[in-house]
């Protein structure tokens, strides 16, 4: 994965804060440039009194950049040779401002914090992290507070489905891997539900279905990693367990406590997705490791 512009939003929140150090350590490791942005929202200005507050909205957006630059200045490790530039940004809200700009710019990879809300809240509008996941042009690496910054990742965790994703996503971890990893997990979680229909045969678990369904999965896998040429440079394990899916990959990343993981997702819209949200978005909300989402139609793919 070739990063050269990586963009960071920000919101001045320690996990912000976070994401910004994940993101220059990145840049350095990529030889990469920064760009750290605020959005400024419309909702945060009267339109009635515009007219005569263009000096107050000008000293304003001059004291958030002042803002900008002292944060960089306290978030940058001074070993780091990072080129950094600042951008105040405006929309309707934070995720459709940060999203007309990655469609403007086309950065290669957008690191950005997310603070695990929870509540009905989060359920019908979703965090800004999620909705920069789920329509982002490019790979998102989301943060969390308490996410280790500053160090390659020694243990990559990739949840597999055996799709052309799965493959993606096992591609970009061969290719982190390759600035220090020493461990690359291959996980698959057998999703045991079967229809209720199914409970008067005496069937309740896929496992009565295909008991085998195990053995296959880690053949599977064993296929899957041959396609990846790159895997056979690090130790590769391989982890098959059945459940709820993001249930047991959250479960095994504490387990092996999980530097990173890399997933790849359909990045599905409309209202089954709005409503029941993704492996993927279920995992930001549950780990507090750092997540890499890619897409196939993503740029860096």
């Amino acid at each position: 994965m070739k990063f050269k512009h990586i963009v960071v939003p920000t919101d001045f929140s320690p996990t912000a804060n976070n994401a910004v150090k994940q993101a220059l350590v990145l840049a350095a490791r990529y030889d990469a440039k920064v760009t750290v942005t605020h959005a400024r929202v419309l909702y945060e200005d009267d339109p009635a009194a515009l007219s005569g507050k263009l000096k107050e909205l000008k000293k304003n957006e001059e004291e958030i950049e002042s803002e900008l630059k002292k944060r960089m200045e306290e978030s940058c490790d001074k070993e780091l040779s990072v080129k950094v530039n600042h951008e105040i940004i405006r929309g309707y809200s934070a995720p459709s401002a940060i999203l007309n700009y990655l469609n403007t710019n086309t950065p290669d990879l957008v690191v950005i914090g997310t603070h695990g809300r929870s509540g009905v809240e989060h359920f019908l509008l979703g965090s800004v992290a999620e909705k920069v996941v789920r329509y982002a042009p490019c790979p998102v690496l989301t943060v969390n507070e308490s996410s280790e910054c500053g160090r390659a990742f020694p243990k990559i965790i990739v949840p597999v489905d055996f799709s052309e994703l799965s493959i993606i996503a096992l591609k970009a971890a061969a290719e982190l891997a390759e600035a220090g990893s020493e461990e690359i997990h291959l996980f698959y979680a057998v999703d045991k539900d079967v229809h209720p229909a199914l409970y008067s045969w005496g069937m309740k678990s896929v496992l009565d279905i295909v008991p085998d369904i195990i053995q296959k999965a880690e053949i599977k896998m064993d296929q899957a990693a041959a396609q990846v040429p790159g895997l056979s440079k690090v130790k590769l394990i391989k982890r098959v367990d059945a459940g709820v899916p993001y249930k047991e990959i959250a479960r095994y990343v504490k387990e092996i406590n999980a530097d990173l993981v890399v997933i790849a997702t359909h990045g599905l819209a409309g209202l089954d997705r709005m409503l029941l949200g993704s492996t993927t978005e279920k995992l930001i909300r549950a780990i507090k490791k750092p997540i890499l989402t890619l897409k196939k139609y993503n740029k860096a793919l």
